[in-house]
């Protein structure tokens, strides 16, 4: 049987948020999908919560177990096992609006050159009430800010759709990353073709505890390789660049005031990097804000009712 879109979803741990994530799929407008839920050696019961769901929502749904290898691992394990020319990744605690893959497949349709597309995404946290959007104006920008880390990243794996083809030419995805894989991914994406990126909200990304990107000793690991993968694509001192992201990164856990004092030690260091590099963090985030509260109402409206199918 043909399928347009195959959709992979990673699951570890995910009881209390999975059935959403699951909920968003089923609602899609678009519905020439298969979805595989490739189940990570999950202790908790995230994994009745699957069957439980499927259950009572039909459609088409494929259940793989493996033991727990990780996130990489567990998309690779999807990719081998998906049938659809498009691939869409999803991690198991985020939500699609309901028109996100209707949008990418036209916009791929429309641009037969391009091997993936990305989309606007809007963060939230247990508080709906200060919903933050990143929005890049190109690739190009999306994935030079991404790789040094001054940007927000891409999204690649919640928010990406990609052509099959261009994952049968660059490879999956390098599982000796953790939270870098996505860039990594994205940037041997952007060799072989055009990344579009729509500014319509594809994605609803879900701050949650435990997450990657908040564990610094494996964010050091994680750069050094990337460093020493993409440091000819940057026009720059990526080491530095990452070097400062990573003393804010470890500072924001510390007291505002050492903060302050550390920001003032930079101002007179400039050749560290830290100065600049925090003054980017604070201009990406109050833009996030910014324009999080110029939708907000709307996107809270959108949130609030794919949580209100999700009850049903």
């Amino acid at each position: 049987m043909a399928i347009d879109v195959s959709i992979i979803i990673p699951l570890y741990n995910k009881e209390d948020v999975i059935w959403q994530t699951l909920n968003s799929v089923s609602l899609q407008s678009y519905k020439d999908w298969e979805c595989i839920i490739v189940d990570d050696g999950s202790t908790d019961k995230s994994l009745d919560v699957v069957e439980s769901f499927i259950k009572e929502h039909p459609g088409n749904w494929k259940i793989i177990q493996q033991p727990n290898q990780g996130q990489a691992v567990a998309r690779n394990n999807g990719i081998a096992n998906a049938i659809g020319s498009l691939l869409a990744f999803l991690d198991a605690d985020d939500l699609w609006p309901l028109d996100k893959l209707s949008t990418q497949v036209a916009a791929l349709a429309n641009n037969p050159k391009a091997v993936a597309v990305f989309s606007s995404y809007a963060i939230f946290g247990n508080s709906k009430k200060s919903l933050r959007i990143v929005r890049h104006a190109s690739s190009k920008e999306m994935l030079t800010r991404w790789l040094d880390m001054s940007g927000f990243g891409g999204g690649l794996e919640s928010v990406g759709l990609v052509r099959r083809s261009a994952i049968d030419d660059i490879g999956y995805f390098d599982t000796v990353l953790s939270t870098s894989s996505g860039i990594d991914f994205s940037l041997r994406l952007s060799k072989i073709g055009e990344i579009l990126v729509l500014k319509d909200i594809g994605l609803f990304y879900r701050l949650s505890q435990g997450q990657w990107h908040s564990n610094l000793d494996e964010l050091n690991r994680n750069t050094a390789l990337i460093r020493g993968k993409y440091s000819d694509l940057y026009q720059g001192n990526l080491e530095r660049s990452h070097s400062a992201y990573l003393f804010w990164a470890s500072a924001r856990k510390k007291s505002r005031g050492y903060q302050l004092s550390e920001f003032f030690k930079a101002v007179f260091n400039l050749k560290n990097g830290r100065a600049r590099m925090l003054i980017r963090l604070i201009q990406r985030n109050l833009k996030s804000t910014i324009l999080g509260r110029m939708q907000g109402r709307a996107l809270r409206q959108m949130l609030t009712d794919l949580e209100s199918k999700n009850d049903d």
